[in-house]
């Protein structure tokens, strides 16, 4: 099943790449159809070299290759210039929107949430961000809460504080971290490395603490859908916009 489980993406990624250069090959025959109709393909096949490729018989074999490699190139354009977008707050706007539009329709706005959400995980690295557990230093210098860096904070945050090393913490809410947390900004000096597998944070988390006490059961096991719970990138960044908005609306970058 191993070896399933390795083989089988290279295998998806394949097929969408597939797919797509044929669709953007099949977008440029009427391109090719259109520069005929102009007469700029026979201008292009009364040259020397050409007239060498049609004797040969290669000159569709070249004509095909050409057109993989512009397709090829349009492709990588799109990703660019999607990627470029996306990267600013407008940009992330219009996506959402596009999202939005998709994921309404009945049948393939399933199917499409399904890949995004699988897309996410895969591009976005998030979930590596929250499944680094830190402890934080709250309400009090005695007192600490376990909880997820996100990424450095806002400017605005910086500046507002006078602190130059401000880290965005996302402290989740026992013992159901889905249903609600804190989107907090903290020193750096405040939070602290600790030596806590994630099963351990999340049966800390799930339990309120009952599960990771001194003499508890360490044997009790999570099930992966309460792994799945706290993992959960989406509700979590659901959970995270909702602080925002009550605070006034702070623009959280994610790495």
């Amino acid at each position: 099943m191993r070896g399933v489980g390795i083989i089988i993406p290279f295998v998806v990624t394949l097929y969408i790449l597939d797919v797509a250069l044929e669709f953007i090959t099949s977008a440029l025959r009427p391109v090719i159809r259109l520069l005929r109709w102009l007469g700029v393909i026979e201008l292009v096949e009364s040259a020397g070299f050409i007239r060498f490729l049609i004797e040969l018989n290669v000159y569709s074999v070249v004509i095909d290759f050409f057109t993989e490699l512009v397709a090829v190139a349009v492709l990588l354009g799109v990703v660019v210039v999607v990627g470029s977008v996306g990267r600013n707050r407008h940009g992330e706007r219009i996506i959402d929107l596009v999202d939005l539009g998709i994921a309404s329709i009945p049948g393939i706005g399933t199917v499409y949430k399904s890949f995004r959400r699988m897309g996410d995980v895969m591009l976005d690295q998030e979930a590596e961000n929250f499944q680094e557990i830190k402890l934080v230093q709250l309400l009090g210098d005695d007192v600490y809460a376990i909880g997820f860096e996100t990424s450095k904070s806002p400017e605005t945050v910086t500046t507002a504080t006078g602190h130059d090393d401000m880290v965005t913490m996302f402290i989740p809410m026992a013992p159901n971290p889905v249903t609600g947390g804190f989107l907090t900004y903290v020193p750096e000096s405040q939070v602290y490395d600790i030596d806590m597998t994630i099963e351990e944070g999340v049966r800390s988390i799930l339990t309120s603490g009952v599960a990771t006490g001194e003499g508890a059961n360490q044997t009790t096991e999570i099930a992966m859908g309460d792994l799945e719970k706290i993992t959960d990138i989406e509700r979590l960044q659901d959970a995270i916009a909702r602080d925002e908005d009550e605070d006034g609306g702070g623009d959280s970058k994610w790495r």
